[in-house]
């Protein structure tokens, strides 16, 4: 079995060895998670271990015998080393001290032999019998031949056939209580509440009452759970589940009126049996994260309370590990009262002022001021205060909620606070996304290294950034204003140079081809542009074909001929000649198609249009 000294990894070192940067960020990142879950893993099967020794110890043990572990001492004389390791049989229970001398199991201890005349010899021990060895591997997963090598060291033997004869048994029960599969979860055959200790417990020995399959998904239900269920805008706790020397990862917890889901994950294809003892251990990294975020929320509402009024009411939320929403009525929050409330919020967290909770009568805090209530009809007989600040207990704390969820014992325990984004999700229903504890550390850390790279791209210090990138914005700004003139000059100058209206009809009109591949498609919009600069008076079409061979179109039309000769109108009938569409306004319009062969079809529809003199 790997011990701490064997198998461990200390603390700092996770993520040596990970070939990516990437996924040794991640690791570090979770390390604390890592490690908290390895050292649970190995605690939890130190226990399972040490249970098991003790069904060894009493399966070769006769029924009236005493195990006593560890060495024995008794008036100096230090008896033979114990079984094992871990345990000594002694002939029959009890032990007594009288004038006469030591007695166990009845047996006076004789101290001039060396195991005191009362500890069993191994030719005394009893073989290990079919169901003990079953116990074994079901129960605290020994292996058959782990179990005959312990007894094979003791001189015994194990009942391999009555062994197999269980492991039958068991595979007949395993077809006989297969999982069964449910639509709806008022098919559920438990009925019975599930005994939820999670508020103070973290581990708890449980047994399973029923395994259903829903929608694919597979759920135990047992008697007993430290599992949060999802409830109240807060998410369902993940925890391990141990038994029968199996391991199942807890991915969800739901709920169905009192009963708790433990929804198992897709890797797990056998589930633990109705009937079966199990262990369940909750992952208390992740239930900490939560409970950052859902103490953090109370502050949160109190803060907005504070800088919005105590009209605002709260219309939804969401807790998770990750961050928290909180939806409530208001309109939109200017940019100081966000940084208000967010200051309002760490000023408690340093404040480390209690968090406290007591179940009361509802009729007792029914209508009383300073305790928020919502949805006051679908509360029970029996409700949960939950309080920051003030003497637990006097109800007197700043902020009192009515709440079911789990909390921190202190503000000082979320560590920080950050609003992420404040939003509208519905009319008059504002949004604020924020993180609490760690997840606030990295967001902030993130961001200071998204600085440092952007100042040094910018070769600016971190501290000179604004200025650095105002400077570079004016200058963006002149370059813009230089390139706009360069491209009004170089259309004017165009039109200037090729621009040779024809009467068409009455209208005086400019059909041109561009030559696009050589200037670029920018050249359109400049010519259309220098239209304008050299006040054309008619009607201009311009066409051509750019570098991948498709067709450009654009239209310019003067005042006095938009009204029957529309630019958009002209090119939304021309472009479906070149495989395209387009449009605009009377005055200016663009198009295209990928139909370079129909340009000439185009521009005879275009002088078709302008001779009619009218779209």
């Amino acid at each position: 079995v790997p011990t701490m000294g064997a198998g461990w990894c200390p603390p700092g070192m996770l993520g040596i060895g990970i070939g990516g940067t990437a996924e040794k960020a991640m690791l570090i990142a979770k390390e604390a998670l890592i490690i908290e879950t390895l050292k649970r893993e190995e605690e939890a099967f130190t226990k399972t271990l040490d249970a098991g020794m003790l069904v060894f110890l009493r399966g070769i043990a006769h029924a009236d015998d005493l195990i006593i572990g560890g060495d024995i001492n008794i008036d100096g004389h230090v008896l033979n080393p114990t079984i094992l390791g871990d345990g000594t049989v002694i002939r029959g229970k009890g032990l007594k001290k009288s004038p006469e001398g030591v007695f166990l199991g009845g047996k006076k201890v004789d101290p001039n032999l060396p195991d005191g005349g009362v500890i069993r010899s191994n030719t005394e021990l009893k073989n290990i019998s079919g169901p003990v060895a079953f116990e074994l591997y079901d129960t605290y997963g020994f292996p058959l031949d782990l179990t005959e090598v312990m007894a094979r060291e003791l001189g015994l033997t194990v009942d391999t056939a009555g062994f197999e004869k269980c492991m039958e048994e068991q595979r007949a029960r395993a077809r006989a209580a297969q999982k069964k599969e449910i639509i709806s979860l008022s098919e559920l055959t438990t009925t019975a509440p599930t005994a939820f200790s999670g508020f103070d417990d973290r581990e708890t020995e449980a047994s399973v009452l029923e395994v259903v399959q829903i929608k694919n998904r597979t759920a135990i239900i047992l008697d007993r759970s430290v599992c949060y269920a999802e409830m109240g805008g807060q998410v369902g706790d993940t925890a391990t589940l141990n038994g029968g020397g199996s391991l199942w990862q807890i991915t969800d917890t739901q709920k169905s009126g009192p009963t708790w889901l433990h929804f198992i994950g897709e890797e797990n294809d056998d589930p633990p049996l109705p009937g079966q003892s199990v262990t369940l251990n909750l992952h208390t990294a992740r239930r900490a994260a939560i409970q950052r975020h859902h103490s953090v929320t109370h502050l949160l509402h109190w803060a907005l309370r504070e800088v919005l009024g105590e009209t605002v009411s709260q219309k939804g939320s969401f807790v998770g590990p990750d961050k928290l929403t909180f939806d409530f009525a208001s309109g939109a929050m200017t940019p100081e009262q966000i940084t208000e409330v967010d200051r309002l919020v760490n000023e408690r967290i340093l404040e480390n002022t209690s968090v406290s909770w007591q179940e009361l009568p509802f009729t007792e805090v029914k209508g009383r001021p300073g305790i928020l209530q919502f949805f006051g009809d679908k509360y029970g007989d029996l409700v949960r205060v939950v309080q920051i600040g003030g003497t637990p207990g006097a109800l007197d704390g700043y902020s009192m909620e009515l709440c079911g969820g789990t909390h921190v014992r202190a503000t000082g325990e979320i560590g920080s606070f950050r609003i992420v984004s404040e939003s509208a999700v519905a009319a008059g229903v504002r949004r604020i996304e924020a993180i609490a504890g760690l997840e606030a550390y990295y967001n902030v850390r993130g961001i200071i290294k998204s600085y440092k790279r952007l100042a040094d791209l910018l070769k600016a210090q971190t501290n000179d950034l604004e200025n650095r990138v105002s400077s570079l914005l004016e200058e963006k700004k002149e370059l813009d204003e230089s390139v706009k003139y360069w491209r009004q000059r170089e259309g004017s100058d165009y039109v200037e140079k090729f621009c040779k209206p024809e009467l068409i009809g009455s209208v005086p009109a400019w059909i041109h081809i561009l030559d696009l591949k050589k200037s670029g498609i920018v050249l359109v919009q400049n010519v259309l542009d220098g239209l304008k600069i050299q006040d054309f008076q008619g009607v201009a079409v311009l066409a051509g074909t750019d570098s991948i061979n498709s067709v450009q179109l654009a239209s310019y039309v003067s005042p006095e001929f938009r009204a029957t000769l529309p630019a958009g109108k002209i090119i939304s009938a021309v472009a479906p000649l070149v495989g395209g569409k387009g449009g605009g306004k009377p005055d200016s319009a663009r198009g295209g198609g990928r139909d370079a062969t129909g340009l000439s079809a185009a521009l005879a529809k275009a002088r078709e249009l302008i001779a009619a003199g009218k779209v």
